[in-house]
């Protein structure tokens, strides 16, 4: 079950009271590995008596402690990894210990530690006690100043395929630094038991004593600040960032950046920290390449109630960072929506929303929609043309939509909101020719910026590429075989089936909006928690069946994940007209850098050469 780690360099006098501490466990199921980092004592005639099947003796050249360890890891055999240096002792229970720890966490728990006597020598050098290390976890504190030693702390084998080895490029502070990693990316368990007796400078060669700890520490610090209490997520081009969340909310967004698959038990690695969930199926508009106008929907009219939505953030309050409110109907149409936001933001959970801008004469529902806490309102104006603006969203009253809008800008300055205003054109052939009329008008209205999705050609088992799709490269989402509108067909893995889901009006759970007549519906969450939904049977088949038939599922065969994007993808274009006040100088230039523009000269030079 262990194996246990103890690197060695000239300490031929203690290590033989370490190594007893290991054969007294309780527990028997482990194999000890001493690794001697190119001593020039008698360690090895000490270790002798020790040695037999279980507890093995490597000899290498003198790398340092971090290469002693990782030598000991490659050469191990266990699932747990533990440490053990040869200054320090375990308590005769600490292996027994532990591994209830891993057994009652199952396979979510990677890592564990527990408390630690700290020994010190006095000015007569005799060893006192001077403390107890080790407390709960908190990753800014950790980040502070260490308080879990290498000595008591424990961890599974796999998680160093997605951390890494010791690191063997830095001589002082190693276990700090490897904590740190493995913190960051994994739950760390707390055992408030003390198991281990440390002593501190106990043998003159330590690396304490021996190496500067100032420049290591500011290095470390500098390297994993920005994993402090932050994340960052960029939706639509838009960045969004917190500043200060807790451990258990930024693990979970740490882990769920984790693009190796569980395909194992087909478990995803945490819950999704983003999630889109539909206000209402109710639209004013008839849109072809939307099912709600074109009346394929097959869901009963239906908002989604203020309560039901509570419920929802209640259940994933611990991982939700953000929520995009719309899917298959106008999300404005819903009167509980700002009650809905503001409860979200309460809770620091950021939100994005869409409307088709008929709906800003209702003056008192749009300022407390202003007032609510949204981040982003996306205004669909898609044209400035009589002509065209009812080509994609018909039925549509354009004067209406710029009466509205202009009235919306007006009323977030009265009201003085911080909801970024996002003037939002899908570009087609229809309309196309209208890209730079239309940002002259978004500009000059008073928008925060003005963006060009391209279009998503089909929707469902429909394409409409032929009557639809631009005809300026540019403005395509996907590239097509020379001369023709034929899709050129790609193998990518469904990645959004593992990090997120869509939760219709009715509390249905569908992987995507692809499905939304929701034939692949894994639950409900007006019948069962989404976080018992998440990973239950029925959704990990259905990722088993996505993984390895996407092919034998309709709506997947249409799924723009099967096509070459163009250079652009799925934004052509974001000009952003203001800068948010909590946006940095670094920010502004990840938003040039980024771009749909600059990505797009980037791919052509990669091209090139």
């Amino acid at each position: 079950m262990f194996s246990i780690i103890m690197p060695i360099w000239n300490r031929a006098e203690v290590i033989p009271r370490a190594v007893q501490s290991v054969l007294n466990q309780t527990f028997p199921d482990y194999e000890l590995i001493i690794v001697d980092d190119g001593s020039e004592d008698n360690v090895k005639e000490r270790l002798q008596q020790f040695l037999s099947e279980k507890v093995v003796y490597h000899k290498i050249p003198h790398g340092g402690v971090s290469a002693a360890r990782n030598f000991g890891i490659k050469h191990s055999q266990y699932p747990i990894i533990a440490y053990l240096d040869s200054d320090n002792v375990w308590h005769h229970d600490y292996l027994s210990r532990m591994h209830s720890v891993f057994s009652q966490s199952g396979s979510i728990t990677v890592a564990a530690y527990c408390r630690y006597n700290i020994y010190r020598r006095d000015k007569k050098n005799r060893l006192y006690l001077s403390g107890v290390g080790g407390k709960p976890f908190n990753f800014s504190e950790l980040l502070d100043r260490n308080f879990i030693d290498l000595n008591s702390f424990v961890h599974s084998r796999d998680c160093l395929e997605y951390t890494g080895f010791h690191d063997e490029s830095i001589k002082r502070l190693v276990d700090w630094e490897f904590i740190l990693r493995i913190a960051n990316k994994y739950k760390l368990v707390y055992l408030p038991e003390v198991l281990v007796d440390y002593y501190l400078d106990y043998c003159g060669n330590s690396i304490t004593q021996k190496e500067d700890g100032v420049s290591a520490c500011r290095h470390i610090k500098e390297v994993n600040r920005v994993y402090s209490g932050r994340a960052k997520i960029v939706h639509d081009m838009v960045n969004y960032t917190w500043k200060n969340i807790p451990d258990e909310k930024r693990h979970n967004w740490v882990q769920m950046q984790n693009k190796k698959l569980n395909t194992s038990s087909f478990t995803a690695w945490g819950y999704p920290f983003m999630l889109q969930v539909e206000p209402t199926n109710i639209s004013n508009l008839s849109c072809p390449p939307c099912p709600t106008g074109r009346a394929e929907l097959k869901r009963p009219p239906r908002h989604l109630k203020l309560e039901e939505f509570k419920s929802l953030i209640d259940d994933m309050e611990r991982y939700l960072l953000f929520l995009v409110l719309w899917d298959w109907g106008e999300p404005l149409m819903n009167p509980e929506l700002p009650a809905m936001i503001r409860y979200a933001a309460e809770r620091d959970i950021k939100a994005v929303t869409i409307t088709n801008g008929h709906f800003f004469k209702h003056e008192d529902y749009i300022a407390e929609l202003l007032q609510s806490g949204l981040s982003t309102l996306i205004v669909a104006v898609d044209s400035v043309s009589a002509d065209t603006c009812g080509v994609y969203r018909q039925e549509r009253d354009l004067n209406e939509g710029f009466t509205g809008v202009e009235k919306l800008i007006e009323l977030k300055k009265k009201v003085k909101s911080n909801t970024l205003i996002n003037l939002r054109m899908v570009v087609m052939k229809q309309n196309e020719h209208e890209v730079d009329k239309t940002r002259r008008y978004a500009r000059a209205i008073g928008a925060d910026c003005f963006t060009v999705k391209t279009l998503n050609p089909s929707c469902g088992l429909t394409a409409l590429d032929s009557e639809l799709v631009p005809k300026n490269p540019k403005y395509r989402r996907f590239t097509y075989k020379k001369d023709t509108l034929e899709r050129i067909s790609v193998d990518r893995v469904c990645l959004r089936v593992w990090t997120m889901s869509n939760i219709f009006s009715n509390g249905d759970v569908v992987p995507c909006c692809y499905d939304y007549r929701a034939d692949l519906k894994v639950g409900n969450i007006l019948e069962r928690p989404f976080t018992e939904i998440w990973n239950s049977q029925a959704y990990r088949e259905l990722r088993k069946l996505i993984y390895n038939q996407k092919s034998s599922i309709p709506i997947c065969r249409e799924c723009y994940t099967n096509f070459q994007n163009s250079e652009y993808g799925m934004f052509a274009e974001f000009t952003q007209f203001k800068s948010r006040p909590e946006e940095s100088f670094l920010d502004k230039c990840r938003y040039w850098f980024y771009s749909p523009q600059v990505r797009a000269v980037i791919k052509r030079i990669v091209r090139k050469h």
